[in-house]
């Protein structure tokens, strides 16, 4: 019976050591978002849930910290209701703000998963001992380049000129990798540092050219500065549970 026991709370021990390890986190900005953030925090309300919102009394009651922001750059209510939208990477929503909301869980815990507001989750898989760095999910598998030359060729000057400035060559976008921004994972290992503010001067340097798309693009260029690999296997369990809503910003 004191084995069964103590081996019972080993096990506890674990679980919750695992889970002092683990946050997950999104950004909900304006009701369209809120409201749908509200929805995947009760499809698993047993997960440790850190939100930065407009509104942060629109979570009162629910098992998460909601923490109060401002967005910084455009958000999706604005590219609908005061800006245009155009077809070259200008005029669409800048979400550049998920920076912060990895950084506060980041600053709790030991690894960050963001998730989209607009994704539901089925259930929640066994997660994996994240490896240092970052990981994605793999529905893009491309250099920066390869996936500006397909989709969206005309930001191809503005990310040219941003891998210059922060790694001194345009050609850094052959080698580095384009990330997909709907569900990342984020874990410390010392470098993460050089991942935020890479991120933050891109941000800045595309808004100032009225470039608002290509957060990928950013990502995966900050992932290259940290010195980190693209890891695309950690997250597949955990993606194959979600379903993100996507198709652009949301009225309602």
């Amino acid at each position: 019976m004191r084995v069964r026991q103590l081996n019972a709370q080993f096990l506890t021990n674990r679980l919750q050591n695992r889970a002092a390890s683990l946050c997950f986190c999104t950004l909900a900005i304006r009701e369209a978002y809120r409201r749908r953030a509200r929805r995947l925090f009760e499809d698993a309300p047993q997960l440790r849930w850190l939100v930065l919102t407009d509104e942060p009394r629109d979570f009162s009651g629910l098992p998460v910290r909601a923490v109060h922001h401002e967005p910084t750059g455009p958000m999706a209510e604005e590219f609908l209701t005061k800006l245009s939208w155009t077809p070259n990477g200008q005029g669409r929503p800048a979400y550049h703000d998920k920076r912060f909301v990895l950084q506060a869980a980041l600053d709790e815990c030991k690894t960050a998963i963001f998730v989209d507001a607009d994704t539901r989750l089925s259930r929640l898989p066994k997660l994996p001992a994240f490896p240092k760095g970052i990981a994605v999910v793999k529905d893009v598998d491309a250099s920066i380049a390869e996936h500006l030359g397909r989709y969206g060729p005309d930001r191809l000057p503005a990310f040219e000129a941003l891998a210059a400035t922060l790694t001194g060559s345009a050609e850094t976008l052959h080698r580095a990798r384009w990330c997909s921004e709907a569900l990342i994972a984020i874990t410390k290992d010392g470098n993460e540092a050089k991942f935020f503010d890479a991120w933050a001067q891109s941000a800045k340097f595309l808004h100032s050219r009225s470039v608002f798309t290509g957060e990928g693009g950013v990502i995966g260029l900050a992932a290259f500065c940290a010195g980190w690999n693209v890891d695309y296997k950690s997250l597949t369990k955990l993606a194959a549970a979600t379903r993100h809503e996507g198709l652009g910003p949301k009225a309602t």
